[in-house]
């Protein structure tokens, strides 16, 4: 009998805008859409919270967008979620932070903030726009200041897989307290991007291993893969991709889907319940890994990786297929 490997935590990942500042290359965004109003946004926080005592989890909430410092709703929702003891951190470019907004997001008990950095000055500038690099260090700098944790983002795709020492160097720079990478998945604007060859992959993993290795920066592995490429994984516990398990996420107009990379619509959250949708039939397929398809289904690992299903559907246009990426 297989038990959860994943910790205690039922992820909420939540666009709450599709507004954003930038317009990168690489967003898996592909048009404009609505958002919510703050009455709806309430609501939401309530059913999940009512989801989470009935099904006795903790909750986490992470705020993005688009770019969520672009809502004006974003700090009243912060509070509401202080209020619920749900822990929050937000997901940013970076860009917009200023000492003020600083000081704001520690005040609603936000404690931590993702900042995406995609290579050197000139890579990320040229996937984000002029300047980008220059105001997403300064934001990190100002956060640091104000008491936030950091965690640098690397999206990393076939055109940026060599720069993971820079972004390294930078993350050192800037006092970042953790460096995370994921792999790009050719979604929204991002359809025709540059994605990692399998040998692309095995040598981004070999050069993120060597960074780790000098303790100088957290470095949380996520990627399903690292399951297979250890080979060390409890072969009793369900790890690595966590999709169907605890975490789902809600788009800016309510739309849910199982992973933000994954686009596969399980409904609209203003029309109905969190316990409904978790148990819906593509959540159960998906936790299925016995009827992944292709060198998933093959794999011995599949219940300690299960793959990236959002590269498979990516991919093949089944996200239960095999993840095109692995090298293993």
């Amino acid at each position: 009998m297989r038990i959860s490997g994943f910790d205690d935590y039922f992820y909420l990942q939540w666009h709450i805008t599709n507004s954003c500042n930038l317009r990168c290359s690489h967003c898996y965004i592909a048009g404009d859409k609505p958002s919510l109003g703050r009455g709806e946004f309430i609501s939401i926080i309530e059913k999940y919270d009512e989801f989470l005592k009935r099904m006795r989890l903790q909750g986490r909430i992470q705020f993005t967008g688009g770019e969520p410092l672009l809502s004006g709703d974003l700090f009243e929702i912060l509070d509401e979620a202080r209020k619920r003891d749900m822990p929050a951190r937000i997901l940013s470019n970076g860009t917009l932070v200023t000492r003020e907004t600083a000081r704001m997001i520690k005040e609603t008990g936000c404690r931590v903030v993702q900042v995406s950095l995609d290579g050197n000055r000139q890579t990320h500038n040229a996937i984000r726009g002029d300047l980008a690099y220059e105001k997403a260090m300064e934001g990190i700098k100002v956060l640091k200041e104000a008491g936030i944790s950091v965690t640098v983002m690397m999206t990393i795709s076939g055109d940026n897989y060599k720069q993971l020492n820079s972004v390294y160097s930078s993350c050192l720079e800037a006092a970042a307290d953790r460096f995370s990478i994921s792999r790009l998945i050719p979604i929204g604007r991002g359809e025709t991007a540059n994605r990692l060859s399998k040998n692309q992959t095995k040598e981004m993993f070999k050069a993120a291993l060597v960074l780790k290795s000098e303790n100088r920066i957290e470095m949380p592995l996520r990627d399903p893969l690292w399951g297979s490429y250890f080979k060390k994984a409890n072969p009793r516990l369900i790890s690595g991709c966590s999709i169907g398990y605890n975490g789902i996420c809600i788009d800016s107009d309510g739309t849910v889907y199982p992973c933000r990379r994954l686009p596969v619509a399980l409904g609209n959250i203003m029309d109905d319940d969190f316990d409904n949708i978790y148990n819906c039939e593509q959540l159960n397929q998906l936790r299925n890994r016995d009827a992944m398809r292709g060198k998933c289904g093959r794999c011995r690992h599949r219940w300690q990786c299960g793959g990236c299903r959002a590269a498979a559907f990516a991919a093949n246009g089944d996200y239960m297929e095999e993840d095109p990426q692995c090298f293993i």
